[in-house]
């Protein structure tokens, strides 16, 4: 009797212990120990920064599209060193060692940046036996060009800026080293580019250079 009694103590205490191990095992226990209650902000709409870009059509420089509050230079040096080594007119050719005529000046340059001098239109972006590398850019009655250089970065009909970058120096073509060859025509006659250079960056309102620009001479 004594050993019934205790055996069924022994079941007894089992089946606690079994009971109180599955309550503990239990999926929804894990569930309840390891749920995480997220409480989530709402999130804030973020204010348009973005600036509204406003179209200005340019007959004179020819600018397709400005931002409203971008500043534009109004006119640029070709180089940012203007060092010449060779002046406009007559003078004893360095390669062909006789006397001819120089339509434009040359500029010392070493792997520069070359910039367009004015507002204008890309009408030319090729390679000449001579000039090498050059880009020619129209602003009304006057044209630009930049020979000899190593890279060309704007195309035929590209719009651009004073200031713009259209390739970097190099010395392609018939040269006996590295420099920008820089001429300036107007009306299709070539003229010296030091006393347009000189009048252009002189001037500081647009209105001012577009009487300079359009004005026959």
């Amino acid at each position: 009797m004594k050993k019934f009694i205790i055996h069924l103590f022994v079941l007894f205490l089992f089946a606690v212990v079994k009971v109180n191990a599955q309550q503990f095992n239990s999926i929804r226990s894990i569930e309840q120990v390891n749920s995480v209650g997220i409480r989530l902000k709402p999130i804030e709409k973020e204010r348009d920064t973005i600036t509204k870009i406003k179209i200005v059509r340019d007959t004179i420089f020819a600018t397709n599209s400005v931002p409203d509050k971008e500043p534009l230079e109004i006119s640029s040096l070709p180089i940012d060193r203007l060092i010449l080594t060779s002046s406009f007119g007559f003078r004893v050719h360095p390669v062909l060692g006789a006397v001819k005529f120089h339509n434009g000046i040359d500029l010392s340059a070493r792997q520069a940046d070359i910039h367009s001098v004015l507002h204008g239109t890309v009408v030319v972006s090729s390679y000449d036996n001579i000039i090498g590398n050059y880009v020619v850019v129209n602003h009304g009655l006057y044209e630009t060009t930049y020979g000899h250089l190593s890279v060309r970065f704007v195309k035929v009909g590209d719009l651009v800026k004073a200031g713009t970058v259209l390739g970097i120096s190099g010395a392609t073509g018939r040269v006996t080293g590295e420099h920008l060859h820089f001429i300036v025509k107007y009306k299709g006659n070539s003229i010296n580019p030091l006393p347009f250079l000189k009048e252009i960056l002189s001037v500081n309102r647009k209105d001012q250079l577009t009487d300079f620009l359009t004005q026959n001479r």
